[in-house]
């Protein structure tokens, strides 16, 4: 390792205070919870639209509505949840606290409720898969119907001719045996009507047979596709419940995130601001710029202008009195000295005036004091 590596290393472990050590993570919580707001709207408009929806015809109004309460829904309870973090951190869970824990409570509650039911009603595809079973198994069965329905027609058609020509056969039966008496030819010509006859009824007793056979045919394939459709949903419907519970782990990780961010966000503020606080309080330097930059902002308010002359030093500490600022007449010459030697303001005989910008001046006096 090189001396340059050392160091660099050494002010990154030594120096480094909260603000810069967590400033990245800082943002990356504030965008992460920024990104949680939105995901939540997102799964928490699928339960809301559909519960206005049933009371609103206008999905455009529908949308809307749902729109401008889940986003001040996110709204009041970031606000919400930002104000008890700020009064937890500086109080704790002192009784001024509890008021904020509550209404905290309840809208993060709210949210949390609406996202998760919203998550799973819209990863939830039971309904669409149960809806889409019936539309294939009945697209199925009429269209397999329609086939069978064809061929029974078929078997129908012929049974019918089948009947017909029976009852022609029985007819010329009748009238060949009202002859009396009967000749050789019709007695014969009534045997093969007989035989006739009893061939035409085999045939329709099979056709009957092949009938009731399409019949069991349809009914087992319609039985057999509608088990396999069945199976087929089942298996869907069950991924579709664990998509539904990754989706409910996704909104409650969602939630989690706004609510870590915002008070990650509070925290490194507060942290921020006391290490700084406390480094003000301890440093003389920072004590002095504190100090200075205080009588700096009384005597140069924002409408004073270059060249304008400075109060006499009682009247600058007269001045300090009224803003709750109190310094010793020392404090006011030695900060005099400084302004002059950092050519803040010039001095002309015993009169003193501004010299620089308002904006530089401040700026002159930081980098006087070497602070960041």
């Amino acid at each position: 390792m090189r001396i340059a590596e050392f160091k660099k290393l050494e002010e990154k472990i030594n120096n480094q205070n909260f603000n810069q050590g967590y400033k990245t993570i800082n943002r990356v919580m504030f965008i992460l919870s920024i990104f949680g707001h939105i995901a939540s709207i997102f799964l928490a408009y699928f339960l809301v639209s559909k519960i206005l929806g049933t009371a609103m015809t206008n999905t455009v109004a529908v949308t809307i509505s749902s729109l401008i309460m889940l986003v001040g829904l996110e709204l009041l309870k970031r606000d919400m949840f930002d104000k008890f973090s700020i009064q937890q951190l500086k109080s704790g869970f002192s009784k001024e606290v509890l008021p904020l824990i509550v209404a905290s409570l309840m809208l993060v509650s709210t949210s949390f409720y609406l996202t998760i039911t919203g998550a799973q009603e819209f990863a939830s595809k039971e309904k669409l898969l149960e809806q889409n079973k019936v539309e294939v198994i009945s697209t199925f069965n009429d269209s397999l119907t329609n086939v069978y329905t064809i061929k029974m027609t078929e078997v129908d058609t012929e049974i019918k001719d089948d009947k017909s020509k029976i009852e022609v056969k029985d007819k010329e039966q009748t009238e060949l045996e009202a002859i009396q008496p009967p000749t050789w030819s019709a007695r014969s010509r009534i045997g093969d009507l007989k035989k006739e006859k009893e061939v035409l009824r085999t045939d329709i007793t099979k056709l009957e047979s092949d009938k009731v056979n399409l019949k069991k045919e349809l009914d087992d394939k319609i039985k057999a596709h509608e088990e396999a459709i069945s199976t087929d949903t089942e298996e869907k419907k069950q991924d579709n419940t664990s998509n539904s519970f990754m989706f409910v782990i996704i909104s409650t990780i969602i939630e989690f995130l706004i609510i870590i961010g915002v008070y990650f966000n509070e925290y490194y503020k507060f942290r921020s601001y006391r290490e700084f606080r406390n480094k003000i309080e301890k440093d003389p330097n920072y004590q002095k710029w504190f100090l200075y930059d205080k009588i700096l902002s009384t005597i140069y308010t924002e409408d004073a202008k270059m060249n304008q002359k400075l109060p006499a030093n009682k009247n600058i500490i007269d001045m300090c009195k009224v803003n709750d600022l109190t310094v010793l007449p020392k404090d006011v010459t030695d900060f005099l000295k400084v302004m002059s030697g950092i050519g803040i303001i010039k001095v002309s005989g015993s009169a003193k005036y501004i010299n620089k910008q308002r904006d530089f001046a401040f700026e002159l006096l930081k980098k006087h004091f070497n602070i960041e």
